[in-house]
Order: structure tokens, then sequence, then C-alpha cells
């Protein structure tokens, strides 16, 4: 057990050891934390590992700017620290993925996994993996995969405010430009996806907005309140654009002081969308003559139709 946390502290191999795991994570045969950097005491990574009766452990973490990672760790290895090392990944026995594992350590390898990668994917879904390395094979029931990678994602949106010991006289490194430059580029990556991921939303609510405020456009009801009344018959839909626009707002500002004033801030922006859309459709409905309250006639429906309603 000792060996398992040992290894899941420095799977990031950072410039110095990780404390913990804080909280815990356990999903199937899945078990970790979180971790916090010794030298500054802030989150460094969340990490499970699960160990084999070969004797392997096989770890798989995330940091912060949601790099993963995939290890495999084993006491009786006696590896050459800072070399690499050729594995072949067999997933379910159809699948084969070439990947350069890094030596961190005598028994610990590590192999980078890019989000959206076919690697993450493979391990994601798979049952079976089986690791081979010049003549030896292991091989591993992926039970929980599934399950065990978003619980690692939501570990890391829960501990963004976790701060860990500070070990006495551990030397402060400053970060060079170049640790600087790699930290901006993976935020502009994470935040470029969570725009997408919020376009989607935007698009869905919308979608609801213009059903559930239809009936109330070309009243004297003013825009905000059309917006207001629409969007609680679309809370769940609102709640998701609210919650993606918070990770948007802290990813543009890094970890923030105050959580209540970024929600604040992210249901203000939701409610001006929803305001603006309803602004916008009410204009163009004016447009083709129909005015507040005074509806257009409605038309006999025909047979087998059903009204439109949308903004």
């Amino acid at each position: 057990m000792r060996a398992a946390i040992v290894a899941l502290s420095c799977l990031l191999s950072l410039p110095a050891a990780a404390a913990g795991p804080f909280g815990k994570i356990a999903v199937g045969n899945w078990s970790g934390g979180t971790f916090t950097n010794d030298q500054s005491g802030a989150f460094s990574h969340c990490a499970v590992s699960a160990r084999y009766k070969s004797g392997v452990t096989m770890l798989t973490s995330v940091t912060a700017q949601f790099s993963w990672l995939l290890g495999f760790s084993k006491p009786e290895w006696k590896l050459r620290t800072g070399e690499t090392l050729k594995l072949r990944l067999v997933f379910d026995r159809s699948s084969t993925i070439e990947v350069t594992a890094n030596i961190k350590s005598p028994t610990l390898v590590t192999i980078a996994m890019p989000a959206q990668s076919t690697l993450i994917n493979a391990f994601r879904q798979g049952r079976y993996l089986e690791l081979v390395a010049n003549d030896a094979r292991y091989t591993f029931a992926l039970t929980s995969t599934g399950e065990m990678l978003p619980a690692l994602v939501e570990c890391v949106k829960q501990s963004a405010n976790v701060r860990g010991p500070v070990s006495p006289g551990a030397p402060v490194r400053a970060q060079t430009p170049e640790a600087t430059e790699k930290e901006r580029a993976a935020r502009a990556e994470k935040k470029a996806l969570l725009e997408k991921t919020r376009d989607l939303i935007r698009s869905k609510m919308l979608a609801c907005i213009g059903r559930e405020g239809a009936p109330m456009l070309l009243t004297d009801e003013k825009a905000e309140v059309v917006a207001k009344a629409a969007m609680l018959f679309c809370k769940g839909d609102v709640d998701a654009l609210t919650h993606a626009t918070i990770e948007i707002i802290e990813t543009e500002d890094g970890r923030p002081t105050n959580r209540n004033a970024v929600r604040e801030a992210a249901e203000k922006r939701v409610q001006e969308v929803v305001t603006a859309h309803v602004i916008r459709t009410r204009g163009e409905m004016i447009g083709k003559g129909q005015r507040p309250g005074n509806p257009a006639p409605s038309r006999p429906a025909e047979p087998g139709s059903r009204p439109s309603q949308s903004l």
C-alpha cells in the first residue's frame, strides 16, 4: 500500500515530492485522492491506482490543466531512471497502440495519455489491457475505467483550493519562461475545449427557451420578465450553462478567491444571453408585422400538423 502511495505521489515527476492523498476516490478496484506540491502546498494532481495479481500497480493521474498520465509500477523492476522504454498496449486483443514510456524511477514508468486521444478512448472503453515490453507481458482487467476517469475529472474540479503542507526548507523553484509558456498553452487549450462545450449547451438551452418563451413573446411583458420565466422551465439546461460558464471564468482568471462571486458572474452572463435572445427574436417578429399585445391572427392548423413554437 505504501509503495502505491509513493508511486501516486511521484507519478507526475514534479520538482518536489507530492503530499497526499487528501480526500478519497474509490471506484471499483481503483483508489486514490488529491495530491499537493510539497514546495508550495498548492494542488498538484488527482490520481488513483489499482494493484493486480501480477504484482504490478496500474496508476492514472490528471493535473489541473487536464494533462493525463497512465503509469505502471512494480517493486521488483530495476529500470534506469531518465531513459525511455518502447511498449505495446493491446486492448481486448484487437487494438494495438505503440507508446513510449518515460522511466520516472527504477520501479515506475509513465505514459502520456492526451485527452481525446485514441489511447484514452481505448482505456475508457476497453475490457482488457495487455502491456508488452520486450519479452514481458502483463494483463489487466479494465474494471470501472469508464466511471473512474470522470471521477478524476470531478476530483480536479473540487480540488482547486486544496492546500497541503509545505516541507520545511524546501527550495522554491522559480518558474522558467518555458514552463510559464507551457502553462499558458495548456490553459488556452482547456479554455477552447470548454468554450466548445459551452456553445453546445447554450444551443440546447436556447432551443428550450424558444419553446417555453414563445407564448409570452407577443405580450407586453418586458424581455427580462420573459427570459426569467422561460429560464424556470429550462432550469436543467440553465444550470448546465451556468456551470460551464463558471469553468471558463475560472480558467480565465485562475483559482478564484471568492467562488460565490464567480457563480454570480456566471449566472448574470447566462441571464444576459437569454434576455438578448428574447429581445432579438421579438425584434424579428415585430419586423414581420407582429406587435406585442397584438398577436397575429391564428390560422386553422392543417390536418396532422402541429403548431410551431420556437424563438
